[in-house]
């Protein structure tokens, strides 16, 4: 009984199609013409660009060097200055995701939407160069504190160099006078010889002071070097896609042609419960 029921239900249902099928044929056709006129006419173009960014080291390609700041809080700090997970409606160009690369301290991505290539990629090149304002004193400070080293080196190395020569000279002068003595001052001779000694002690001890305070300015001066310091830059090429991200047109024709069909059908049915209730009324 029941079974005959539901086949006599499907039987309706598919006869109620059928004489409507103009109805759902008119209805999904001038929903599906609308999407393909808005998709192809009216829907504004939406360009993607990516590009990978570097952030700037100190000392960089040993293993001292310095990250001028934590990605991870980079990150953030971009997400929260541009917007990336606010919910609010933002205009174009914008910045649409930043992610680490995987096993990287100091590399992540952006990508930028924009109605153009040229404005998408011009927003990274903001984004580069707020981190670089950002980072530009703390370069500085480095720089001066390694300068403020150096002079410091170059005048320690000016008063060894000096302490070096006066050592010299007496170590001249005691032998001089070594050479000169008699076989009458023994004694005199004996402490000459100390003399001697402990200058010459001096002599080399000022020599390696000077050789690792010259190492050291050269160090120096090579830390803070063009190629030591690492700007905030961008690796590589920027990726530039030929053709728009958005919209998807023929993904936006297909939703609204089963969208449509799906409308017609419920309508159709909806019309046929009307009549019904006015048929029995």
């Amino acid at each position: 009984m029941y079974k005959d029921e539901d086949e006599i239900d499907l039987k309706e249902l598919f006869y109620t199609i059928k004489q409507r099928k103009n109805l759902i044929l008119g209805i999904t056709s001038i929903m599906t013409l609308l999407a393909i006129v808005y998709a192809f006419m009216f829907a504004k173009q939406v360009y993607e660009v990516k590009a990978m960014i570097e952030i700037g080291k100190l000392d960089s390609g040993t293993k001292d060097e310095i990250p001028l700041a934590d990605i991870n809080d980079v990150k953030q700090k971009l997400e929260y200055l541009y917007g990336v997970n606010s919910k609010k409606k933002r205009a174009y160009p914008r910045v649409k995701a930043i992610s680490v690369a995987k096993k990287s301290k100091s590399i992540f991505a952006v990508v930028v939407e924009g109605r153009d290539n040229q404005s998408a990629q011009k927003r990274i090149d903001e984004v580069v160069n707020a981190l670089e304002n950002a980072y530009a004193q703390k370069i500085k400070t480095y720089i001066d504190t390694k300068n403020e080293l150096i002079s410091l080196t170059q005048n320690d190395i000016t008063t060894s160099q000096k302490n070096l020569k006066d050592t010299a000279g007496t170590l001249k002068d005691y032998t001089t006078k070594m050479l000169n003595i008699t076989e009458k001052d023994a004694a005199l001779a004996g402490l000459y010889t100390i003399q001697i000694s402990q200058n010459q002690l001096r002599v080399q001890s000022l020599q390696a002071r000077i050789s690792a305070l010259k190492t050291k300015a050269f160090n120096l001066k090579l830390s803070i070097a063009p190629l030591r310091i690492t700007q905030t830059h961008i690796v590589g090429q920027v990726e530039v896609l030929d053709k728009p991200v958005k919209p998807k047109k023929v993904l936006i024709v297909i939703v609204t042609f089963i969208t449509g069909l799906m409308f017609s059908i419920f309508f159709v049915f909806f019309l046929s419960f009307l009549q019904g209730l006015k048929e029995e009324k």
